[in-house]
């Protein structure tokens, strides 16, 4: 190689240098930002609002009397609540992403797929986030201020509490009901229904007959947090009725009922509502056998030890 080819090697790496030198010095002003992204440390007890602006539809869950929430006006899971104020304390980890509002769309957090997320106390706004897609891998959503053009990056569960519908943030208990409190059990079907009454130390069917006790402790563990799997959709519940219920299940405290549940089915579902009204639950039906055992199945087995002994003593 000649002297005066190394020479223009050596030009075009220094130039080479030089440009790289500038990237550095100028490429990535774009990208850094002297902004914070700090989160207010809010809990459950700060907030009596929250609004989630999809572009779907809105959800409103304010606080009702106590520990109590609603969700556009149906009795709200106290669990989701508790969800999104979690998912906020693990947000403190943020990573700078963009600062272009062209940007906004690729990341979803423009005004046509972006989610808000309100937190209100009296009125006083105290969080305001656009929320959009998720992470790389799935993990954290990208977030920004309504009225900033900077989006980041945060490592939070954010998303599923903001992206749950309706069905997912309304109470799906049907009744809550304590095993030790009931004293009678009244079993409604269009066939075979039956009653077991509590005493003397155990249960026993209303004829007399000696029943399971573990059994039927069995069935009322299925009352004491049920669980429904959902609701009805406006056409459905206008198809429902309970005038004359598939099933009915009575459980008797001392003496007031402590939870009087109907039951009935259509061609897809079964659904279950309190005897006074309220809400309508849909319901599983490979549920059914749990929560209404064929009374063969809750009577007592007979004593083998008894039986072998007069088997014995006949000899």
């Amino acid at each position: 190689m000649t002297p005066k080819q190394l020479l223009r090697i050596a030009v075009a790496l220094a130039a080479l240098l030089f440009l790289w030198g500038l990237v550095q010095l100028f490429g990535h002003k774009t990208d850094t930002t002297t902004a914070r992204f700090d989160l207010p440390r809010l809990n459950v007890a700060d907030v009596d609002t929250i609004k989630i602006f999809r572009p779907a539809d809105t959800l409103v869950v304010a606080r009702g009397e106590g520990d109590s929430w609603t969700v556009n006006g149906f009795r709200a899971s106290t669990q989701s609540v508790a969800d999104l104020f979690t998912a906020l304390k693990d947000s403190s980890l943020a990573e700078l992403v963009a600062e272009n509002p062209s940007s906004h769309a690729q990341l979803g957090v423009d005004s046509t797929k972006g989610k808000r997320l309100e937190l209100i106390k009296a009125s006083q706004v105290l969080l305001n986030l656009v929320l959009g897609d998720h992470g790389p891998g799935f993990e954290g959503v990208y977030v920004r201020r309504p009225s900033e053009p900077t989006v980041y990056l945060i490592h939070a569960n954010l998303s599923n509490p903001v992206e749950r519908q309706l069905d997912d943030w309304r109470d799906k208990e049907v009744v809550a009901v304590n095993p030790d409190s009931v004293r009678e059990i009244r079993v409604e079907r269009r066939k075979g229904g039956y009653t077991l009454r509590y005493g003397d130390g155990g249960w026993r069917f209303a004829a007399g007959a000696r029943a399971d006790s573990g059994a039927v402790r069995r069935m009322l563990e299925q009352y004491r947090h049920f669980q429904a799997g959902g609701f009805p959709t406006r056409a459905q519940e206008d198809s429902i009725h309970f005038t004359r219920p598939t099933r009915r299940m009575t459980l008797m405290g001392p003496s007031t009922p402590l939870a009087d549940l109907l039951f009935d089915s259509t061609s897809t579902w079964w659904w279950v509502r309190q005897a006074d009204g309220g809400y309508t639950y849909r319901l599983e039906s490979w549920r059914l056998d749990q929560l209404f055992p064929a009374d063969s199945t809750l009577r007592a087995k007979p004593d083998t030890a008894k039986k072998a002994k007069a088997d014995t003593t006949k000899k």
